[in-house]
């Protein structure tokens, strides 16, 4: 799950989207925004002029940029400017210089400027993934984070910043067309059965899960198109055609900086999940622009761009889930707190007997008055187990103490259940995994925004029981939370100003490296060897991990072979398969 959603459900009470990336578990690290703003006073400009960041107090010595671009692309002299925001952890002194790296966190929504500024991701980055001797930058994709125009839709009311939601004029008002100003304006259910993968049980959502997704929707939908749905707004420039574009506008701006010709600037690249996304677009527009690309955790094109990914998301997301079990009767008690003595069944079955009292369906169906606040406690207890498997070194061990202490709240008649202590549980966790709120940067539309901008039009579209029941066929964990998706984009009304729908691949400049892991939640190996047929000369790397990217892994044959991708050109050959490494509850 995205953070937006995690944070959306805490905050709001209810959030049923499932999307590509969830900080709070591959990213782990803590958003400084509440406390440091890291572009004030830095001015937007056409060359890159680089600030020491604002009120920055870590050890690493970071520069900020503000990059003034066109909002419009395809209309680059309208006089309305976009700024993207760069923050820049500089290559070591004393070893070659080798280039910029521009790193793509993911999402979409989290923020590349975050992502570099924490210390843990910057400095894996540098050990891991490049090496010595290149810059790192993080930028944040268009109305996200620190950009200008905002994407916020006042969702949560502290995220909506009037001064940013609208992009910066540069003509003189007697050349300004009249632009509107921001501001906020006054049948037959499906079978609902308890489902069961790999001996894990899961209840189904209830009957009324889907009226509510679409209610949720309209509301979210009317917000956005209240907000920014305008052209000189974030909403009709969010998608990743132009956050493509963007990185070869950096790519420019870097060049003129180092009086290096720009109409021949590469960009080297290192994009993860979403990331993907924005590096095949790039690879596909400006083939010849392509440097050391590697992309970590594929997402496939063509179904992005449907918003119909039965096939290319889920896959492995609950048998990933189910080797939970047999890692904590492994690992034993002193390592796994939920550990029960008799076999990993034994462990399962008692995560089933927490979960066998959430059937949220049968309680609606009776009419019992605490059915709505059961389905959103299922909601929540499917988020966590998904978020889990992003990273599940980190997160496994964490949800075993959370089903210990959520355990004992369900005994007896729901009356008697402790649903407070649950919440308070729930944040607890989060706390754990390295969530913070930053109400400065952190929307939870992000997602939404582009997915549903870079997808083909389906407004109208409606959701069959056939497709709600291929869903469930796919994953127990998320499949309804994927519809959840899908009806976002039914009601969405914000179209992009530059429509771009592939075809991707080609003959790159250099050839792209892809990585998949075997145990992916959410982007499953198989795209990143789809990925690599679709790109001349392109290699893959597969990783025997439970984790969302090489990033969340501790898989040192994988890093190897990043390394040297980065410091040689090196290309994986038939040495291209890694053996899993990162230990789970140990």
């Amino acid at each position: 799950m995205l953070q937006q959603a995690l944070v959306a459900l805490a905050l709001l009470g209810s959030a049923k989207g499932i999307g590509l990336d969830n900080p709070n578990s591959p990213f782990v690290f803590k958003r400084q925004a509440l406390r440091e703003r890291l572009f004030d006073n830095i001015p937007a400009t056409i060359d890159l002029e680089w600030h020491p960041c604002s009120n920055v107090t870590t050890e690493l010595p970071f520069e900020c940029a503000r990059l003034s671009v066109p909002l419009d692309y395809k209309n680059p002299n309208n006089g309305l400017r976009a700024v993207v925001p760069i923050i820049k952890y500089p290559a070591d002194k004393g070893v070659p210089y080798k280039g910029s790296v521009l790193v793509n966190p993911g999402g979409p929504g989290n923020l590349g400027s975050e992502f570099v500024y924490d210390i843990l991701a910057s400095k894996h980055i540098r050990s891991n993934v490049v090496g010595p001797g290149w810059d790192i930058l993080g930028f944040d994709p268009r109305g996200i984070g620190y950009s200008i125009p905002y994407g916020s839709c006042g969702i949560l009311p502290y995220t909506f910043e009037p001064d940013r939601q609208n992009a910066t004029e540069t003509l003189t008002p007697s050349k300004l067309k009249s632009r509107r100003q921001v501001g906020k304006a006054s049948g037959k259910l499906p079978p609902n059965n308890d489902e069961i993968a790999y001996g894990v049980l899961l209840p189904d959502d209830p009957p009324s899960w889907k009226a509510g997704a679409y209610q949720l929707a309209s509301q979210f939908n009317s917000a956005c198109h209240e907000y920014v749905s305008q052209y000189n707004q974030a909403g009709p420039h969010m998608n990743s055609v132009v956050v493509a574009t963007d990185m070869l506008s950096i790519a420019k701006a870097l060049a003129r900086e180092r009086n290096q010709p720009e109409n021949t600037a590469l960009v080297n690249y290192y994009g993860i999940s979403y990331g993907t996304i924005v590096g095949q677009y790039f690879a596909s527009l400006y083939p010849n622009r392509v440097g050391k690309f590697f992309l970590d955790g594929v997402v496939d094109v063509d179904t992005w761009i449907s918003h119909n990914d039965t096939t290319t998301t889920l896959i492995h997301a609950d048998k990933a889930w189910s080797k939970f079990f047999t890692l904590c009767y492994d690992a034993g008690p002193t390592r796994c707190s939920f550990f029960t003595g008799r076999g990993s069944h034994a462990i399962r079955d008692r995560f089933n007997a927490i979960t066998v009292k959430l059937n949220a369906t049968n309680y609606e169906l009776e009419g019992n008055e605490y059915a709505p606040i059961i389905s959103s406690v299922l909601t929540t207890l499917k988020l966590v187990i998904f978020s889990s498997i992003y990273n599940a070194a980190l997160g496994w061990p964490l949800l075993a103490d959370f089903f210990v202490v959520v355990e004992p709240l369900f005994d007896g008649d729901p009356s008697q259940w402790d649903f407070e202590a649950f919440q308070a549980a729930f944040f607890e966790l989060q706390l754990k995994w390295g969530v913070t709120y930053a109400p400065v940067t952190l929307i939870p539309e992000s997602f939404t925004q582009v997915s549903c901008t870079d997808a083909r039009d389906i407004r109208g579209v409606n959701i069959t029981v056939e497709e709600e029941q291929a869903w469930k066929a796919v994953s127990k964990v998320g499949g309804v939370s994927k519809i959840s998706g899908r009806i976002q984009c039914t009601q969405w009304q914000i179209r992009p100003s530059w429509e771009w729908y592939g075809p991707v691949g080609g003959a790159t400049k250099t050839p792209i490296l892809f990585a998949g892991t075997l145990f992916d939640p959410i982007t499953p190996f198989e795209n990143s060897e789809k990925a690599r047929r679709l790109f001349k000369g392109a290699k893959m790397i597969y990783i025997d991990e439970i984790a969302h990217s090489t990033f969340n892994t501790q898989n040192t044959c994988a890093f190897r072979h990043t390394l040297s991708y980065f410091q040689n050109g090196t290309l994986p050959s038939h040495d291209n398969r890694c053996k899993g490494e990162t230990r789970i509850f140990f």
